[in-house]
């Protein structure tokens, strides 16, 4: 067989990402399998694999390897990527690479996998997994039209509100219920990413990073008077306003702290003249005052040349507007008493806001997180999904539908936006913002312990942020008269 001198000729061309991400004995045959397959079986054997295209040739996406296709007209053009099972075959003696055929979508035969009795369960999802699997087979025909791409992505987007709303209506108890729709779920996702791109887009236009650079100067850190580095982060967001942590405070008074701009390294490293701000006071200081939120409202005074700190430097603005699942952040600091650091490519994992729907798919997420834990002890797996489902506390809208706000039992019972980001200790009370529009969303206010390990976002692992809207509905409550400078920016939620 000629697949192991291919497979070391393009190794380097699979992506260690995708690899990392999906259980590759799941989803993926490694190539020393499918050789020892295909000595067995020449004719064929049918594997769970990935089709795509690498430079001018069609490759067979194992676990480790990408091996050369040498029938590329077995697919249609508009499909490859997606996740299919295929009866892969040897090829002749001088021919490099494996021969495709009868290809067909993985989400679809993991589903037929099932015994009859596990799929009347689901009547509704059963019925949208045959009409998925009609989609998928026209699809995939080499001669497929766009139109019958377009029919593929409806029936994976049908099938996946099917599984969704059969997750919603399970008891708890039906466990192994459960896990079959989570499964299910991850397939579909998997299609999902292929036919809608839905990796997450790191791309921004140039401006925005100019825009970025602009919102920084707006970042200070806070920092003992006498000390030579900061002690946490924090934000101006009027001319004489700013927000910060209240945990950052300790029992200082005001006069014993001040705020630090420019407090920064150019890009030779050397250190930029800081300028320096009295804290002139500290308000809701009191439990009680801030209904145990973790923030306070800041006063800053004029530096010694008489100017107010927004009158130097650009005031940030407030957004109301709920932040989803997987949308992009930045969020600027102090790490480790440092220089100001923009933490880039951050995201949200877990949203304050979630409505029924959501909330389903982020519990269906959370779970497919914890079934790959096959070593964990399952009292640790329960314990995990017994915090996510009592952080998540349910509400009720005014029109009467159900929503979830998550409130989180680890990290003190405050309102928490769970997001991804490679922040640090010195970076509580450090601006969080939304790379849709650029305004504050959250205080980063709690996370992971630092590490110099990597680790995986999840439920287990994820940065904590204080929403912004909660921070103003108190202000509201309880100090209105904030809104009276004259530099105050808060954007509403529509």
């Amino acid at each position: 067989m000629r697949l192991r001198a291919a497979a070391l000729l393009l190794s380097a061309l699979a992506s260690p990402l995708a690899l990392a991400q999906d259980p590759p004995q799941r989803q993926r045959i490694s190539s020393r399998a499918l050789q020892g397959e295909l000595r067995q079986r020449p004719q064929g054997v049918t594997v769970p694999a990935e089709i795509t295209q690498r430079g001018d040739r069609l490759v067979l996406q194992t676990a480790d390897a990408a091996v050369p296709v040498v029938n590329p007209g077995a697919l249609g053009q508009n499909v490859r990527q997606l996740p299919v099972q295929v009866v892969v075959s040897d090829t002749p003696a001088g021919v490099e690479g494996v021969r495709i055929g009868a290809v067909k979508l993985q989400a679809t035969e993991r589903w037929r996998q099932l015994s009859p009795q596990q799929r009347s369960k689901f009547g509704n999802v059963d019925a949208a997994q045959r009409r998925l699997g009609a989609a998928a087979e026209s699809a995939l025909r080499p001669n497929a039209t766009p139109a019958d791409l377009g029919r593929l992505r409806q029936a994976v987007d049908a099938t996946e509100r099917q599984v969704l709303s059969a997750y919603r209506s399970l008891p708890p108890s039906q466990r192994s219920e459960q896990r079959v729709l989570v499964e299910q779920h991850s397939e579909l996702r998997r299609a999902k990413k292929s036919l809608y791109g839905l990796n997450r887009d790191d791309r921004y236009p140039p401006q925005a990073y100019e825009r970025i650079y602009a919102n920084s100067r707006g970042a200070f850190a806070l920092r003992v008077r006498g000390e030579e580095m900061p002690r946490c982060s924090a934000v101006l967001i009027g001319e004489t306003l700013a927000l910060t942590n209240n945990h950052c405070i300790l029992e200082d008074l005001p006069s014993e702290l001040e705020a630090v701009f420019d407090y920064e390294d150019d890009l030779d490293g050397r250190h930029l003249d800081s300028q320096v701000f009295p804290i002139a006071d500290i308000r809701l200081t009191s439990e009680e005052e801030r209904d145990n939120l973790d923030f306070v409202l800041l006063e800053l005074g004029a530096n010694p040349q008489g100017a107010l700190p927004g009158a130097v430097y650009p005031p940030q603005c407030l957004s109301l507007k709920p932040v989803r699942r997987d949308d992009p952040l930045y969020v600027i600091g102090f790490p480790l008493g440092g220089p100001r650091t923009v933490h880039d490519n951050s995201y949200v994992y877990f949203p304050f806001l979630a409505s029924a729907d959501e909330f389903a798919e982020i519990e269906i997420l959370v779970r497919s997180e914890f079934a790959t834990l096959e070593d964990e002890q399952q009292s640790y797996i329960d314990g995990k999904l017994k915090e996510f489902i009592d952080s998540y506390r349910p509400r009720t809208a005014a029109d009467g539908s159900r929503y979830y706000e998550y409130v989180s039992v680890r990290f003190g019972d405050q309102p928490t936006i769970g997001a991804d980001s490679d922040t640090y200790h010195g970076n509580s009370g450090s601006p969080v913002y939304s790379r849709r529009n650029h305004a504050v969303v959250g205080l980063l206010f709690d996370g992971q312990e630092d590490t110099s390990q990597p680790w995986s976002p999840g439920w287990r692992a994820h940065e904590a942020i204080l929403p912004i809207g909660k921070v103003v509905e108190r202000l509201d409550t309880v100090a209105p008269d904030w809104r009276s400078d004259p530099r105050l920016c808060v954007r509403p939620a529509s």
